[in-house]
């Protein structure tokens, strides 16, 4: 019905907003490309055809360039950056239109009970500081600040397990009981009934950490009855990845809602073979009838608070926070880390220093825990305490203990999505994927390994994540969807973002559109602030 009332309007008006001319059209969908022009309308592809009839009030020449949907990145913790980074091109010069944010069961909201407490030191343990009083509570409050400020980028939300139990029952270490459960379906609830596309989980970090199979299944079916997602952040990357990925799957047996894998891989050498038992486990959930998806970022290292070195016992302490920064335990723990890596001498040189708040920490960023140990002439489980403490626990690490093979085979598989995982965009030290993720794809494994061809590239960057996350009319070029698109030079396409230089911005795109607005206009940020919050709703 859209796109036949924008046909019948432009053969009587014949001026579209913009007529897009002789790109390489890829839809989204198809792997090959066409010749074609693309016209817009009132936020919406009007037309698209070979030698379309009409005229733009602005006409853009693209021969030579690839004319694709926006990007949609499917696995972002953007969820605060409309407010503390607000004028930050880094998504929309890589062609992001879409951010799925809300990942790894910590989102901006619902903010209810003594997660109200525990929020800000939650993302500041992530290298997000976020304002000290938060004016909402509800999905649907915070969505109302997000378009009151303006959004660079439009935003798909995902609830945060960790908001949820926070809010009934804070960080304690125990099971929920089956009221609490309930409670917790009930803040669910309301959070989908008010748009949010699906739950997350962090079943690594606090308090997710904490919670058993009874309580994910219950939740997820609530998920299930709204036709959401459900992401995992699973328990373990490394020696218990194969059982971790299965307690995900098996929600997904249960329930019948539709999994999403985050960031997948096999974190520690030892571990980097048994992805091939991951990609057995996901291929007979999805012979099952299960929809399992998946993302990757382009990187061999992850990006977590630094606190996670710590072993169990410590990290998941109620009193974790006072406990380490009490020297007198100092030899205690450093026994403890040592224990833990004794088969790894040189984990140390594996483990940089990220986002640290303001203070004489700051000037390590970038360094290797070895590196600094070295400088400061200290063992580097003292250097990791002492900045624990000096910090208030708001560090960040980068953490190199993946296989670029590995990587590569994750990305080629035919569920896997591409996901930056960016978070603390605008901090001192971000990782370099919050401003090169979507560029460094085609450039490395389209350009320069052949590994993906540029159309199937492109549909792990749109069409797939926009189904999978129930995005309806977005991922795709066809006449009635949102005019989100990206306009680029294949051949110039790049990352400048490096470990040593994370904040550099990619090159290579010339033009982007959110909602049919120019956010990107000739290699350069418009500053223009189209975005939107993509409600979630159930299917008709």
């Amino acid at each position: 019905m859209v796109a036949a009332l924008a046909h019948s309007v432009r053969a009587e008006k014949n001026e579209y907003d913009f007529v897009i001319r002789h790109a390489s059209v890829f839809d989204g969908v198809h792997i090959g490309a066409v010749e074609a022009d693309v016209a817009i309308l009132a936020g919406r592809i009007a037309a698209f055809a070979p030698d379309l009839e009409g005229s733009g009030k602005e006409e853009i020449e693209a021969s030579g360039l690839v004319l694709a949907p926006g990007f949609i990145d499917a696995h972002t913790h953007a969820d605060f950056n409309p407010l503390v980074y607000p004028g930050l091109p880094n998504k929309i010069l890589q062609g992001v239109t879409t951010e799925v944010t809300g990942n790894c069961g910590m989102s901006a909201a619902p903010v209810y009970g003594r997660q109200r407490e525990e929020i800000r030191k939650v993302w500041a343990r992530e290298g997000v500081e976020i304002p000290a009083s938060l004016p909402w509570d509800s999905v649907l409050t915070y969505r109302a600040v997000l378009e009151e400020a303006g959004m660079l980028t439009n935003h798909a939300f995902l609830v945060g397990h960790g908001n949820l139990r926070g809010a009934v029952m804070g960080f304690e270490p125990r099971p929920a009981t089956q009221k609490e459960i309930q409670e917790m379906k009930k803040k669910l609830r309301e959070a989908l009934e008010q748009g949010a596309s699906g739950l997350s989980f962090g079943l690594v970090y606090l308090p997710g950490v904490f919670s058993n199979p009874e309580e994910i299944a219950e939740l997820c079916a609530e998920v299930k009855r709204f036709d959401g997602v459900c992401a995992f952040h699973v328990r373990s990357e490394g020696a218990k990845l194969v059982e971790s990925i299965d307690e995900a799957l098996e929600a997904g047996r249960k329930t019948g809602v539709k999994i999403q894998l985050s960031h997948l891989k096999a974190g520690g050498e030892k571990n980097w073979p048994k992805i091939d038992g991951v990609f057995r486990l996901i291929q007979q959930a999805q012979s099952q009838g299960i929809d399992v998806g998946a993302d990757v970022y382009p990187y061999t290292s992850g990006y977590a608070e630094l606190a996670a070195i710590l072993p169990g016992a410590y990290y998941e302490r109620p009193d974790r926070d006072a406990f380490v920064k009490d020297k007198s335990h100092w030899a205690e723990i450093e026994a403890a880390i040592r224990e833990n890596h004794k088969d790894h001498p040189d984990y140390w040189e594996h483990v940089a220093l990220g986002a640290v708040p303001e203070g004489s920490i700051r000037k390590f960023g970038g360094m290797t825990l070895h590196e600094i140990a070295v400088k400061v002439k200290r063992p580097p489980e003292r250097v990791l305490l002492q900045i624990l403490a000096d910090t208030d626990f708001h560090a960040s690490a980068f953490y190199f203990n993946q296989s670029e093979e590995v990587m590569g085979r994750v990305l080629a598989q035919n569920y896997t999505a591409v996901g930056s995982d960016s978070i603390a965009d605008g901090s001192v030290y971000p990782h370099p994927r919050a401003f090169g993720a979507f560029p460094k794809v085609v450039r490395e494994f389209v350009r320069e390994k052949s590994s993906l061809v540029l159309g199937r590239a492109i549909r792990k960057m749109t069409a797939q994540p926009a189904a999978h996350f129930g995005l309806r009319d977005r991922g795709q070029i066809k006449p009635g969807f949102a005019a989100d698109l990206v306009l680029f030079d294949p051949e110039k396409i790049r990352d400048m973002s490096d470990y040593r230089h994370p904040a550099k911005m990619s090159e290579g795109i010339a033009w982007v559109f959110v909602n049919g607005v120019p956010a990107v206009r000739d290699g350069r940020a418009t500053d223009a602030k189209s975005g939107r919050f993509l409600a979630h709703s159930k299917p008709s």
